[in-house]
Order: C-alpha cells, then sequence, then structure tokens
C-alpha cells in the first residue's frame, strides 16, 4: 500500500474555544495514540484529510509531526471519524500508531467483481459482508477484498473459505461466514378472484326457520296443517286446564 503523508502540529491548548479556533483555520483537532506512550492532541489541515479520505479509510498515513523544536515522524492508520449529523464534515480524527514490522488487526471493505449468473435466472445478488477482519503488516493492508460473483448461480453463496488469497493478507472472520450469496426470486402470490353472487331485481326469500323437529315427529309446518285440519268437535272435547289457588 502506498503511503500517504500527512502533517500534523502538536496542540497544547484544549476547550470549546480553542477547538473552535482550529477549525476556523480550516484544520481539524486530532489524536494520536501509541502504545505505550501518551496520547498525543494534534491538528491536521482539512484539506489533506480529503485527500486520503479519497483514496480510502484504512490508507496508511505517514505523519509528520511539528513540534516546536522537536519535529518527528509516526506511522500511523486512522481509528476513528466523528463528523457532523447534519454536514458530514469531520470534526475530529482519532490515529493510532502502528510499526511497519509488526502485525495489525484491521477490516478491509468488500468490493464485488463479475457478474453472477444466478442474475440472469432472476435471481438476486445479496452482499452479506460489506467488510473483512484480516491480520497483515500495515504496509499490506489491501485498499479491498475483491470477491468475484461470476460463477455463482442461484441458491449458491461464497464463504470466507473461498475467497481468492491474498499476498501477505490473513483472513480472521469465520471460514464458514457468508459473504456473498444470490437469493431465489420471492415467488408472486396469486390472488383469486372472489366469486361474487348476480343480483337479481326480485326481493330475496326470507325463510323463518322453525324448531327442528326431533326423531318421530312431525315437522313444524306439517303439524301447523294438521291442526287446522281437525274437526272443531276435538278441541270441545279436550279439558280445561285449571288453574290452582
Amino acid at each position: 500500500m502506498e503511503e500517504m503523508v500527512m502533517n500534523a502540529t502538536v496542540r497544547k491548548d484544549f476547550g470549546k474555544q480553542k477547538v473552535r479556533g482550529i477549525r476556523s483555520k480550516q484544520e481539524i483537532p486530532a489524536v494520536i495514540y501509541s502504545k505505550g506512550h501518551d496520547t498525543l492532541h494534534v491538528s491536521i489541515q482539512a484539506q489533506e484529510l480529503k485527500q486520503v479520505l479519497k483514496a480510502g479509510s484504512n490508507e496508511l498515513i505517514k505523519l509528520s509531526i511539528k513540534d516546536g523544536s522537536a519535529p518527528g515522524k509516526k506511522l500511523a492508520l486512522i481509528k476513528e471519524l466523528q463528523r457532523h449529523a447534519t454536514t458530514d464534515e469531520v470534526l475530529h480524527v482519532d490515529f493510532y500508531e502502528v510499526s511497519e514490522n509488526q502485525q495489525i488487526k484491521t477490516k478491509a471493505p468488500v468490493l464485488v467483481t463479475g457478474k453472477a449468473k444466478g442474475i440472469e435466472l432472476g435471481g438476486i445478488l445479496q452482499v452479506v459482508a460489506r467488510e473483512l477482519s484480516i491480520k497483515c503488516l500495515p504496509t499490506s493492508i489491501p485498499r479491498h477484498i475483491e470477491v468475484d460473483v461470476t460463477e455463482l448461480n442461484i441458491g449458491h453463496t461464497l464463504h470466507v473459505r473461498n475467497l481468492k488469497p491474498v499476498p501477505g493478507v490473513e483472513f480472521i472472520d469465520n471460514p464458514e461466514a457468508p459473504v456473498v450469496h444470490v437469493m431465489v426470486p420471492a415467488k408472486e402470490e396469486v390472488v383469486q378472484p372472489v366469486a361474487v353472487a348476480e343480483a337479481t331485481s326480485a326481493e330475496p326469500e326470507v325463510i323463518k326457520k322453525g324448531k327442528e323437529a326431533k326423531e318421530g315427529e312431525q315437522p313444524a309446518e306439517e303439524a301447523k296443517d294438521a291442526k287446522q285440519a281437525a274437526p272443531a268437535a276435538k278441541e270441545k272435547a279436550e279439558p280445561k286446564k285449571e288453574t290452582k289457588k
């Protein structure tokens, strides 16, 4: 990886007013973390940072430190960027110092190349991992990990173990972790038409439900007809019911 050069000036005054003064000069407050050393507070040029970020957020940076009469140099990576919630302007940068001869753990973005065969058949390409965890020397950090999906068919997945090796780089994610996948297209649900009864101009027939006849008894309607056909004398012959006092 090509080294990017940035200038950093040590700052010893802190507080909101001082920070505002730094930003008003098109500079950005920053800190440099070093293992076994005190945190160094510096300010960097906003324009220089923009050039670095254009190349990638995991670029190896050679910081030229201006500290009065004792200038120095540090090799560092960007650890964190703090941005304005509305303007997305960088407000603060955290660097961490690294050694050219000592391996580090970091992340590299995934770059998908090619067109999967499954897409031609209606499949949908899904990128499961946007970045991968790696271990390597600072000078071997790749700007991205290329993932060729040309041979990927519907229902197929590329795992970490399937990735093409990168010289000097060790993948430290789970080998079975999925990176990209061609999804089976979802089946469209067929909506069945609802049958609608034909409307007629005649009024609907109202059917009155009577009490269901027990086994051996006459239906309610038949019993009514039989009652009407019975002789009147039979009614007179029936005894009267008495009410007990």
